[in-house]
């Protein structure tokens, strides 16, 4: 509370200065985390006047805004972030601003599920007792498309001159969108084992609705990490034996070690399948996309699914 007292305080004595004034012909778009962040990019077809405030190689639930962030976001044309329980001090510094940047919330743009508690997961008690919606909407392809169609629209009110070539940007990589999809669901139509175990948190419900897959895991997506109790552990294993999965899943950027310990008794390898929350330092400078890295996914969802895993 003291930090966010701290931000709303802060976006206070912004409000007598503004947005800066820019060029007619410049974009100036923030992005909370890297989905949002990608998108954007997809749809200029560059990384011009776009930056991110989550920095690469930090675990996004652990991310606090600061006031330097506030102070870009008020100087943003747009912003674009989740939209749900972790960024919601996004919208308090957007009701604080007298002239605020248009917004782009993800989760406005799909239908949303609501988080579960499955079967041997450890109880989560983030959110309390009241139902949450899943934050994580971009792990489906379907939404994905939906978000970066929806978007080119909205960075088109900023720069009408270039809408066409944001939409064909847009329509290309939606392209590759689709042709993943055609590929992730020839895998799951063939593969022989229907489920998926994860030893860390479980960010990709809209992943597994959205092709049909079982899961089993120890967090719920948006659960504060911390070790799993031996009871979920036990369950972990004795579900992977008697499934037969071919590999344990660890999400990026969480310890690897309950995963070991768990592929150790079972006797298989350990995998690391990406939610594309955020990404390393190196696949910032690299170029890494969504679409490259969910390709890498494929990979992994090819062993995961009883077929051949190709590094």
């Amino acid at each position: 509370m003291r930090k966010l007292i701290i931000l709303l305080m802060a976006s206070a004595m912004l409000a007598s200065c503004g947005r800066t004034a820019q060029d007619d012909s410049s974009l100036s778009i923030v992005a909370v985390n890297f989905p949002s962040y990608d998108a954007a990019r997809a749809v200029i077809g560059s990384d011009e006047g776009l930056s991110m405030l989550l920095p690469p190689g930090i675990e996004s639930h652990s991310y606090d805004p600061t006031p330097k962030d506030m102070v870009r976001i008020a100087e943003a044309d747009l912003i674009i972030y989740t939209g749900g329980h972790s960024d919601v001090w996004v919208d308090s510094i957007l009701s604080s601003l007298p002239d605020p940047p248009l917004a782009f919330r993800l989760m406005d743009q799909v239908p949303l599920l609501e988080e579960e508690s499955k079967e041997g997961m450890e109880d989560d008690e983030h959110h309390g007792t009241d139902a949450e919606y899943d934050e994580h909407v971009w792990t489906s392809i379907e939404n994905e498309i939906a978000i970066v169609r929806n978007l080119a629209e909205v960075i088109a009110q900023i720069e009408p001159g270039r809408a066409d070539a944001f939409s064909e940007n847009a329509s290309r990589y939606i392209s590759g969108l689709e042709d993943l999809d055609s590929e992730i669901k020839a895998i799951v139509g063939e593969s022989p084992v229907d489920t998926l175990i994860f030893a860390s948190r479980f960010p990709l419900l809209y992943f597994v609705r959205e092709y049909g897959l079982g899961y089993y895991a120890a967090f719920p997506g948006c659960a504060e990490e911390t070790e799993p109790s031996a009871r979920t552990v036990a369950f972990l294993i004795d579900k992977a034996e008697e499934l037969g999965v071919p590999c344990i899943l660890n999400i990026e950027m969480s310890s690897s070690l309950i995963a070991r310990t768990i592929a150790e008794e079972v006797g298989v390898p350990v995998r690391t399948f990406s939610s594309i929350h955020n990404v390393t330092s190196r696949e910032f400078a690299g170029g890494d996309t969504y679409l490259t890295i969910m390709k890498r996914n494929v990979e992994v969802l090819r062993e995961a699914l009883g077929g051949t895993y190709q590094r």
